[in-house]
């Protein structure tokens, strides 16, 4: 019976441990995890040996408009389901900042996403993501590959924070996976994004671009910092059913090709109308708890990627 019984242990370990196809990860989560830490010593020894890029540099580089890169061809063979999961993970790079904290005098490594788009070190992202967080005393720019290695940012290669688009200059030891940038999309296309949704590594969702729309990115507040006369921009925005949440932002939203057509930049939801509270005598105010109605999921249009880049 023991034996029996040891022998469907063994059984079923083994089922688990091949629960998934050759090369698919396995990310630890939960208590003890620990997810950031080797990302963190990393980070720690590059800076130290001063190979970062600081925040007080990116910031000065990131007025640049535009810059000087050749962009791949847009692919137009179909990849299948297993192709374009792949496609999308080697292609994501986690974008974020190292960062002494001027609340608890800490250390914290705050990643988000973006994606490469030429195979010699060329990342885009979303403005936001490389902005200094709030409580920032002194920080570097980072990016991290899938497989857990740290590439610095050598350079901020051209910012426009009005259309939320970025792109950076990294410095990895072989060759980048680059998504090429594709305006050929519709409402109704299928689309896929690979994000890192409030710190699920690896979450990839499929949904449907369901609309187009154009308005600012910049809020009232920033566009009053405008130079007079300027008017804020307003980038094109793709609206899909496409899961993704906080920390997905910069993550690229690819077509059926393989091809990059936005990337993350917001979510907005929409809640149920707040019911009047009525309160009779000698009975408990009922508070009426409200509901989601629906979640808007908006990327920034490749479009944009594509004005930060020179024309040949």
């Amino acid at each position: 019976m023991k034996q029996a019984c040891a022998l469907l242990l063994l059984l079923v370990s083994a089922r688990i441990a091949c629960a998934q196809a050759p090369g698919v990860p396995v990310y630890a989560e939960g208590r003890g995890a620990r997810p950031n830490a080797v990302l963190m010593e990393q980070a720690k020894k590059l800076q130290g040996a001063s190979e970062l890029l600081s925040m007080t540099k990116a910031l000065e580089q990131a007025q640049r408009a535009q810059c000087d890169i050749t962009l791949p061809v847009a692919d137009s063979k179909p990849l299948s389901p297993r192709e374009r999961w792949q496609r999308a993970r080697m292609s994501h790079l986690r974008v974020g900042q190292l960062y002494l904290c001027s609340k608890c005098d800490k250390w914290h490594l705050d990643l988000s996403g973006g994606y490469a788009i030429t195979a010699d070190g060329a990342v885009a992202t979303c403005a936001h993501v490389i902005a200094p967080p709030p409580n920032m005393k002194e920080g570097w720019l980072v990016v991290a590959t899938e497989e857990d290695v740290i590439l610095p940012v050598t350079e901020v290669l051209a910012c426009n924070i009005g259309t939320d688009c970025a792109i950076l200059r990294v410095k990895s030891g072989q060759p980048l996976t680059p998504l090429p940038l594709s305006l050929d999309v519709s409402p109704g296309d299928s689309v896929w994004c690979f994000s890192d949704p409030s710190g699920k590594r690896g979450y990839f969702s499929e949904g449907i671009v369901s609309r187009f729309v154009k308005r600012s990115f910049m809020t009232k507040k920033e566009a009053d910092k405008l130079p007079e006369g300027s008017e804020a921009p307003k980038p094109v925005w793709l609206e899909t059913t496409t899961d993704w949440a906080p920390g997905s932002s910069g993550s690229a939203l690819i077509d059926q090709f393989g091809n990059a057509v936005g990337h993350v930049s917001e979510i907005q939801t929409i809640m149920e109308d707040a019911l009047p509270v009525r309160k009779k005598k000698n009975e408990a105010t009922v508070i009426h708890q409200l509901g989601t109605q629906m979640v808007f999921h908006q990327a920034i249009g490749a479009v944009e990627v594509m004005a930060l880049v020179k024309k040949p």
